[in-house]
């Protein structure tokens, strides 16, 4: 799935929370979606190599290919908010593990990365 960022202007605050770092119609690779019951959705988008990948606001963009990669699956939360991501990645405590550079949550990120983000 890929999306184009289509900048801060006309969002309040609480929407454009952590995206200046993003690139006005820059298109990015989405490697998970978060949609809360309650609340806003967001998309995990690496927008650097080696920074860990933030959630942000999926208002903030326009979806350009549709395609879900054949890896991802869906997982509820206890509150009905849905996950989609590479199966390995609904792991609970995954995300903490990897911000915490636990060396095998790092290397199953890498590996499902490869997948959705391959080099050229």
């Amino acid at each position: 799935m890929k999306v184009r960022f289509t900048g801060l202007e006309g969002h309040e605050q609480s929407v454009r929370q952590g995206a200046g770092v993003l690139r006005q119609g820059q298109v990015y690779v989405v490697l998970e979606v978060y949609c809360q019951s309650e609340g806003p959705n967001y998309f995990r988008i690496e927008y650097r190599r080696g920074e860990i990948p933030p959630l942000f606001d999926s208002r903030l963009f326009e979806i350009v290919d549709s395609e879900i990669h054949p890896s991802w699956t869906i997982s509820t939360e206890w509150d009905g908010s849905l996950t989609i991501a590479p199966a390995a990645w609904h792991k609970d405590g995954f995300w903490d593990e990897f911000m915490n550079h636990s060396p095998e949550a790092v290397d199953v990120y890498e590996l499902d990365r490869r997948i959705l983000m391959p080099e050229p």
